[in-house]
């Protein structure tokens, strides 16, 4: 049996974590935390065969389930720990040796009128044990909500351009994940590229304001902008470079040669107005006429 029979449950945390799982993979996610809560250190091995042993599933199925149901644990030292267990899990453990030096002191206060002097010592105790249990919750709190105006670089504009889902965005879990993907190394614009590319896909697909768009906090905690930055697979194009005079003017010889054959389609022939041969090419050639149009007859063209 477990140290601590009784694992609290933050109901609105675990809905928010889990909000972007499907029902097997919100089982396998919850299924482990317990799995940690009875384990000594209140962590788990990292072990795949006995993952997906404790899961009752086969290796190959927890190989597909694991991405998503450990991105909300951390690999420390071999060994996998989720912050909402550990957590719970430090506050019953300090709750529980409150209560037993509060035991150890006297348990319950006596009635006043059988005491000699003083405050009665349970009362003392009473009153240690709500500052303690107080300053508990404190640390079991989340991250404050950042008052309007002083959000971080380039969150409201990631707000704005990420695609609606059929509930309301969860502001305070994306920008905590929004903080820590900075944290790590990823630029503002970095995740706001990649967030107006994934809206592009979901409104090409028709997903937009339906369950199927990932809210905003999974889609940073997983850093689903890589997936849709620009391949460097594709440089972009160089421009062409400029055609020497001497190519030039060796076109011009073989279109005279040929009785006005010009295969190169990247510009007009000589007897074009619109031809692309430098006019001093043309001129070199006797090409040139004193209208500016070519002169077919001294280009020997019929």
């Amino acid at each position: 049996m477990s140290q601590f029979p009784t694992m609290p449950v933050g109901v609105d945390r675990h809905i928010a974590d889990t909000a972007h799982m499907t029902n097997e993979e919100a089982g396998a996610y919850f299924r482990l935390q317990v799995f940690a809560w009875r384990s000594p250190g209140c962590c788990l091995p990292d072990d795949d065969v006995r993952l997906a042993r404790m899961l009752g599933t086969a290796p190959k199925r927890w190989a597909t389930l694991k991405p998503i149901v450990l991105a909300n644990w951390t690999l420390i030292e071999g060994n996998w720990r989720n912050d909402q267990v550990a957590r719970e899990h430090q506050f019953v453990s300090e709750k529980v040796e409150r209560k037993r030096a509060a035991g150890k002191l006297g348990g319950r206060p006596k009635p006043l009128e059988l005491q000699e002097t003083g405050e009665a010592s349970g009362s003392l105790i009473e009153k240690q044990n709500q500052s303690e249990t107080k300053a508990a919750k404190a640390k079991a709190t989340y991250t404050p909500i950042v008052p309007n105006g002083d959000e971080p670089e380039g969150f409201l504009k990631f707000r704005a351009i990420y695609p609606k889902r059929n509930v309301a965005f969860p502001t305070t879990l994306a920008r905590k994940r929004w903080l820590e993907a900075c944290r790590r190394g990823a630029s503002p614009d970095e995740i706001i590229a990649g967030a107006t590319a994934y809206a592009a896909e979901q409104t090409r697909i028709g997903k937009v304001g339906t369950e199927y768009v990932k809210t905003a906090d999974a889609w940073l905690n997983q850093q689903r902008w890589r997936d849709y930055a620009p391949s460097a697979a594709d440089p972009p194009a160089a421009p062409a470079a400029p055609i020497a005079d001497e190519t030039w003017r060796d076109r011009v010889r073989r279109w005279k040669a040929t009785g006005g054959h010009w295969p190169w389609k990247g510009s007009a022939p000589p007897d074009n107005p619109q031809t692309g041969v430098p006019r001093h090419i043309l001129d070199e050639c006797g090409i040139g006429s004193p209208s500016g149009r070519p002169d077919l007859r001294l280009a020997g063209v019929a």
